[in-house]
């Protein structure tokens, strides 16, 4: 290696970026023309968006790729062979001709439509709260019993008196147009069932016209525990009314017994269940007229 260098007076000792030996030394190689710029090539008419491409699989040469549909050529729609073709509907004749109505009758028909309309939007919320006031509430089932005797009604015998009184109050005056009356009610329960059925009726007056005055309860002997209940003994319930005297001697008494039932050690949880569940409904009266 050391036999390829060359001297260093030698010309090929220099670096390649010196200048040839016969050049001059005070000349200057300085570039004082225009910088060069790039070349302009004119591209004729207007640039278009390019069409999709397809990238896969990669299309041949031969082929177009753009996925954008040419345009139908007339006469060149080639017609499926007969077998392939469906069968061609007869064409339907048109429809005849609308008469055309009248101004007044088309204000008839849009008013009668707006009033039913405003009928059905008040009747219908009628018609459902009357059906639940009448699930809740169903039609009552009236027995008739005379008064001084005996009728059985869930496991309960009931009898039912009625007689006039004078006003209770102190001192009070005679008064034409009030009539006091004293109703007894005495139940006695026929078995277990029977027992656990001590809640307290309602009690109402009422005359032939259908009218109606509420009966106060004033003393209730039924025992409230149903263990205390016993069975064939008859317990007295009293109360007061006030009614014409003109329909006094005609008055008739309405009883109502409860459908609550009180099961010695039944949850408090599955007597609510009961009472939603129970088929039994609060629509039994019994009627004790004269």
């Amino acid at each position: 290696m050391g036999g390829d260098r060359h001297d260093p007076g030698s010309p090929d000792s220099r670096d390649w970026f010196a200048p040839p030996l016969d050049q001059p030394a005070d000349m200057d190689i300085t570039y004082t023309g225009p910088p060069p710029q790039p070349p302009s090539i004119p591209i004729p008419g207007t640039l278009r968006p390019v069409g999709d491409l397809r990238v896969w699989p990669a299309p041949s040469e031969e082929e177009n790729t753009l996925t954008v549909p040419f345009p139908a050529v007339p006469g060149t729609r080639v017609e499926l062979p007969a077998h392939y073709r469906r069968p061609s509907l007869p064409a339907s004749p048109p429809p005849p001709a609308r008469k055309q109505m009248s101004r007044g009758r088309r204000r008839v028909l849009l008013g009668s439509g707006a009033f039913l309309s405003v009928a059905a939007a008040i009747a219908f919320p009628a018609w459902f709260a009357f059906g639940v006031y009448q699930y809740g509430r169903p039609p009552d089932h009236i027995h008739t019993v005379q008064l001084g005797k005996a009728a059985t009604w869930q496991h309960v015998s009931w009898q039912v008196s009625a007689a006039r009184i004078p006003d209770p109050s102190p001192g009070a005056k005679p008064d034409p147009t009030r009539q006091w009356m004293k109703i007894t009610v005495t139940r006695t329960a026929l078995d277990a069932e029977g027992a656990i059925r001590h809640y307290a009726p309602e009690v109402e007056l009422t005359d032939k016209a259908g009218r109606t005055w509420v009966a106060q309860v004033l003393n209730d002997a039924t025992p409230f525990e149903t263990a205390e209940n016993k069975i064939g003994t008859p317990y007295r319930i009293d109360l007061m009314g006030v009614v014409p005297p003109s329909v006094a001697d005609q008055i008739a008494v309405l009883l109502r017994p409860s459908i609550s039932r009180d099961v010695p050690g039944e949850s408090g949880d599955a007597s609510m269940k009961e009472a939603v569940t129970t088929e039994e409904r609060d629509d039994q009266v019994l009627r004790f007229t004269r």
